[in-house]
């Protein structure tokens, strides 16, 4: 399967993809019969936060670094604070003017879908065909299962983002909103 995302650029130094652009490329890409086209934003070497939006849990992400690392590094990450605030849906207007470019090829939706009520709007409306996420699925494992049987209105994700920092200090992929374990 291939499939291509689309970046938007926010917070990089240069403009890369813009919407406009992603609208141009992903007509092209269609016709070249593409599998699917994603789109997302940020690059983890530009605007770390910006990808997984919410809270910036700096203890937890410094927690590995040596004795001399951790002034700076809390230092660097604390500058990310309250920065990529957690938006619902915020890669929809990008999607809305992408969608119509790419004719029939699949559009998958990335960038906090947290509401039922949002993720049914998006796809009754043709906005995108899939609806991506990662972050609830670690919380969640059977979160599709909830939403069809109907016993979900909102993920239970709060977007505290101690699951990648459970990355970055080598722990299992686990929901720790409830905790982070020490080293």
């Amino acid at each position: 399967m291939r499939i291509f995302t689309f970046m938007r650029p926010l917070y990089t130094p240069k403009e890369g993809i813009t919407p406009s652009l992603a609208v141009k490329y992903g007509k092209w890409l269609a016709e070249l019969g593409i599998d699917a086209v994603e789109v997302s934003c940020g690059a983890t070497n530009y605007s770390y936060m910006n990808m997984c939006r919410g809270d910036v849990p700096t203890p937890e992400l410094v927690q590995g670094l040596s004795w001399w690392e951790k002034p700076i590094g809390k230092l660097m990450i604390s500058k990310l604070e309250g920065k990529y605030n957690l938006e619902e849906g915020y890669n929809l207007e990008a999607a809305k003017m992408i969608k119509p470019s790419i004719g029939d090829t699949p559009l998958a939706l990335v960038g906090g879908m947290r509401t039922v009520d949002q993720m049914e709007d998006t796809l009754k409306n043709n906005y995108a065909d899939l609806i991506s996420m990662s972050r609830p699925f670690i919380r969640e494992p059977f979160l599709v299962k909830k939403i069809e049987e109907g016993k979900m209105e909102k993920v239970s994700c709060v977007s505290c983002n101690r699951c990648l920092a459970a990355v970055v200090n080598e722990f299992p992929v686990y929901c720790y909103n409830k905790g982070f374990p020490k080293k």
